[in-house]
């Protein structure tokens, strides 16, 4: 298997890839999209969906995630996933927290 190496731009070498999930009713369902993305992209996103101009360097160059979102479809219904605790357990957790070195 040959894998590319990260693209360079501008001097800045992107590095390991970051997973990144989309929950939006407009996301495409099951889509894997295969664009580079930069952690700039989610900026970059709302400065084209809201017509607003470049905050500066890294939103230049980035993607706009555009390719994962359908804004012509019906919004996809949200659907509640049970989970084994309720929030009310975080909210009312008053057990120590550990110090962030721990995580």
């Amino acid at each position: 298997m040959v894998r590319s190496r990260p693209a360079i731009i501008n001097s800045y070498q992107y590095g390991f890839r970051v997973p990144l999930v989309i929950v939006s009713p407009y996301a495409i369902p099951g889509c894997v999209s295969h664009v580079t993305h930069d952690f700039s992209s989610i900026l970059k996103f709302t400065e084209t969906v809201f017509d607003l101009p470049s905050l500066g360097f890294g939103d230049v160059n980035a993607d706009d995630l555009t390719d994962c979102f359908n804004f012509g479809q019906k919004p996809m219904t949200f659907h509640t996933i049970k989970a084994p605790l309720d929030a009310n357990y975080f909210l009312n957790d008053k057990s120590p927290q550990p110090d962030s070195d721990e995580y």
